[in-house]
């Protein structure tokens, strides 16, 4: 096993040690790993980002492209927050940045999110006679999911009066039936990822071993 190679499984196993050593309590040892994996990923997107700004920006620039400095300064507009003096000229890209990136945002959900999702609830419904009585359940499954959930967000209208819920208000109720569904599914699903990543360290850390040993 080469020097290199070595070194480097030795810092990996270093961090993952550090990091978990935060399950017993905070420690210098997990501050040491922290600090260093921020001063890493901020001198990663550091590099990134100016190769970004090169690439897309400056190298086009030079080749006569010279819109380009629009972004180029408004970009350099953001680093005037670092004077007290000047820091107000930042609102100006910042107000450019949040309603681009908001329009952008509104625009991929509706469709990602909404009409996507209506369309293809349609569609299965319309398709489904054809498919066989399961496909027509699961159907009628997803169109009342999807309707009570967004039913579950009206609060323009009460969910319920003196005399008990409304329609809307048991609508809301299923609808609220299938959000935590929903939630709980996704949180299982982040809870096995991270439980892979724990259990790849720990066949990383083994592995390592073997090699050592010589039985790798």
């Amino acid at each position: 096993m080469i020097f290199i190679s070595l070194l480097g499984y030795l810092i990996a196993i270093f961090f993952i040690i550090t990091t978990l050593s935060m399950l017993w309590k905070d420690n210098p040892l997990f501050r040491i790993g922290q600090q260093a994996l921020i001063g890493a990923a901020t001198a990663h997107y550091i590099v990134l980002n100016f190769t970004s700004v090169y690439n897309n920006a400056i190298k086009p620039m030079m080749g006569g492209n010279l819109l380009l400095i629009i972004p180029l300064f408004l970009g350099l507009l953001m680093y005037t927050r670092l004077k007290n003096d000047i820091a107000w000229v930042a609102r100006y890209p910042t107000a450019v940045l949040v309603g681009v990136g908001t329009g952008v945002m509104i625009a991929g959900n509706l469709r990602g999110q909404i009409i996507d999702q209506v369309k293809s609830t349609i569609l299965d419904l319309v398709n489904a006679p054809a498919l066989g009585s399961m496909t027509i359940l699961n159907t009628v499954i997803i169109l009342v999911g999807t309707v009570t959930s967004l039913l579950f967000f009206t609060y323009s209208v009460k969910h319920s009066t003196k005399d008990g819920l409304t329609p809307l208000g048991w609508a809301a109720k299923i609808g609220r039936i299938f959000l935590m569904i929903s939630l709980g599914a996704n949180w299982s699903g982040e809870i096995v990822w991270y439980l892979t990543q724990l259990i790849g360290r720990f066949f990383f850390i083994v592995n390592f071993i073997k090699l050592l040993m010589g039985g790798g």
